[in-house]
């Protein structure tokens, strides 16, 4: 890659880190990372848990993409950086009814406010910004990047808004804009409260584990280094517009339970405990990835059961910084930004 410097917004999640990640091992690019939070622990950093990342490429800075727009602004015209992925955002779904403005505020407004300053300053010559499955709505069958949009929740319509501003910015300006879009993600350095390390956690520490809708939800799990893989092949050439990362099969949550049940030698049945569905649950993710397999040569390569014992072994490196962690998402309101006016001064 003929890049100087890529940005990373929201470094501190399991996305954004495995993306510095990547970047510092497979790259000489010097990586800024932001979030609005102080730098993580490093059981949650991969590039800080696992040796030979070239951290001395590496810089994280703490500022919050949306309430602190001044500050952003001047790290992104310091930086100048040629390539930016765009990973912050709010994402858990189910609180997203609860606090709709906070969503709308940080994937949506924030997001629009960063592409368009980025537009106009013109030093940008890669744009990703990660998408969510979820503005499509339950699929039936296995659809394609042209499927129309149809969010059933706060934050998937809050992830569909950015993604359209996004486009027009690519056909009416040319913005080198790239969407990604990609099912369950899942692997080490997760937060713990996500199903995969949540189960093998309860697990250990003999608690039940709830199965919303009894776990019939079907979802198409993909390991993160596929993700990230299909990220670094769309910023190794002039590939735009949207892009599908998924499998070819998926499997009810319940399977995915048991299957982890099943490892650590645990009962399943006396295990979980069947619970009330989540409001604006989708039944299914099926994304069709045949333009990622034939434009970037894309295919996934870790196979489910090497990247669940992958996770369940990190939980267990970590054990004892585990315990120490919540497995409950805590919310961090997103207060108001300044005023348009004086954001955008």
């Amino acid at each position: 890659m003929n890049y100087r410097t890529a940005l990373v917004t929201g470094s501190n999640c399991f996305t954004g880190a495995h993306v510095v990640d990547a970047l510092l091992r497979e790259t000489d690019i010097r990586v800024v990372g932001t979030s609005r939070s102080p730098e993580s622990h490093p059981m949650f950093l991969p590039y800080r848990d696992q040796p030979g990342a070239d951290l001395g490429r590496f810089e994280f800075r703490q500022i919050d993409f949306h309430t602190q727009w001044p500050e952003m602004r001047e790290l992104l015209d310091e930086v100048k950086p040629d390539v930016i992925v765009h990973v912050a955002a709010l994402s858990e779904v189910a609180l997203s009814h609860e606090k709709p403005l906070d969503y709308f505020h940080v994937n949506a407004d924030a997001t629009v406010r960063m592409a368009d300053h980025v537009r106009r300053a013109g030093w940008c010559e890669r744009f990703v910004h990660i998408s969510s499955a979820e503005i499509y709505g339950t699929c039936s069958d296995a659809i394609l990047e042209s499927a129309p949009l149809n969010p059933t929740t706060p934050y998937a319509v809050s992830k569909a808004a950015a993604d359209l501003y996004l486009e027009t910015l690519r056909k009416n300006f040319g913005f080198p804009v790239s969407l990604i879009c990609s099912t369950n993600v899942y692997g080490a350095y997760q937060q713990l409260f996500k199903i995969i390390p949540r189960t093998a956690i309860y697990l250990r520490m003999g608690k039940t584990i709830q199965l919303h809708g009894g776990g019939q939800a079907i979802k198409a799990f993909i390991h993160i280094r596929d993700v990230v893989d299909g990220i670094l092949k769309v910023l190794g050439g002039e590939h735009y517009g949207k892009f599908h990362f998924s499998l070819d099969f998926d499997r009810p949550i319940r399977e995915v339970v048991r299957l982890v049940c099943d490892k650590a030698g645990c009962d399943f049945d006396a295990a979980t405990q069947d619970v009330g569905e989540r409001l604006g649950q989708d039944s299914r993710y099926w994304l069709d990835s045949t333009r990622a397999e034939r434009e970037l040569g894309w295919a996934p390569g870790v196979s489910f059961e090497d990247g669940v014992n992958e996770t369940v072994e990190w939980i267990d490196r970590h054990w004892d910084e585990v315990r120490r962690q919540p497995l409950v998402y805590e919310h961090k309101h997103a207060p108001e930004a300044e005023t348009p006016s004086a954001a955008l001064a």
